[in-house]
């Protein structure tokens, strides 16, 4: 029996929900799984003309009267914070802004949210994170026992809401902006971040327990993330396992121009794997 196309619920509208969107309405391969369920945006006058009015969600606390099979956000970690947890109750639920698990008790209520047994999950896409099957491995068969993560990305793509002397715009050379536990990091930069903040779900290391580094070149045109994973400390000499990626970006971009494809193709995953949490 043919199964029904996958309703999709496409909270945000900006760069990543204009890709989705445009892709599920328009790429023949698409149009017989996926549909759309509503698009939201905070600002709706900036939802484009090819989303007809009746896909359009004026109050996001409507969205249940939509029927989603998955809801998908892509605008900003406060989504997660004030409505996850109802999400998960109706479907699936995928997030782009991973730093909203930094915050507060967030990743304990969603935690628990997933675990719910109504067939529900928690899709967290991978991102930038090179090495995601590997972190994986390691912490389930408890081979995990650190990680480290930096990124480096050209001064205009930062986002950084710490005060800095002297100001980010006035970078002239490679600079680091921060080093230190990986949650108040998502908290100063939580759009630049999030690929840290998988790492810090998958790996079941924590936040806290990750050391972050955030660095500014001027000279870059690709957004450059290095993990380093680290196996038990025995007294001896200690595994270890060096990852590189590094995606061509425009200068002043957020995302590299493969975020956008790696984050459909995540979104094409989220699906049928029952409760908890799962990584696509």
């Amino acid at each position: 029996m043919t199964q029904p196309p996958r309703r999709v619920g496409i909270v945000g509208y900006g760069k990543l929900g204009q890709h989705l969107c445009r892709s599920i309405l328009n790429e023949p391969a698409l149009r017989d799984s996926f549909q759309l369920a509503f698009v939201w945006n905070l600002l709706p006058d900036e939802i484009g003309d090819e989303i007809t009015e009746e896909l359009r969600l004026a109050d996001l606390h409507d969205f249940a009267q939509r029927d989603p099979d998955l809801v998908v956000e892509v605008a900003h970690p406060v989504i997660t914070w004030d409505h996850g947890a109802r999400f998960l109750e109706v479907a699936d639920y995928m997030t782009a802004s991973t730093t909203a698990f930094a915050h507060g008790d967030t990743e304990a209520r969603m935690r628990a949210a997933a675990a719910q047994p109504n067939g529900h999950g928690l899709y967290i896409p991978r991102g930038a994170l090179p090495g995601l099957e590997e972190v994986l491995r390691m912490a389930a068969t408890g081979k995990l026992a650190g990680a480290t993560v930096s990124m480096n990305k050209h001064p205009s793509s930062l986002n950084f809401l710490g005060e800095l002397v002297p100001p980010l715009s006035e970078t002239t050379g490679p600079r680091e902006i921060y080093k230190g536990p990986l949650r108040e990091l998502c908290s100063l930069a939580p759009n630049n971040v999030n690929t840290m903040a998988a790492l810090a779900m998958a790996s079941e290391l924590g936040f806290d327990a990750i050391e972050a580094r955030l660095l500014a070149d001027p000279e870059l045109e690709h957004h450059i993330t290095e993990v380093v994973l680290l196996g038990p400390d025995t007294g001896g000499p200690r595994y270890s396992l060096e990852l590189r990626r590094t995606s061509p970006a425009a200068v002043g971009a957020v995302s590299s121009t493969a975020t956008l494809d790696t984050f459909l193709a995540s979104t094409i995953a989220a699906v049928n794997q029952g409760d908890g949490i799962h990584f696509c």
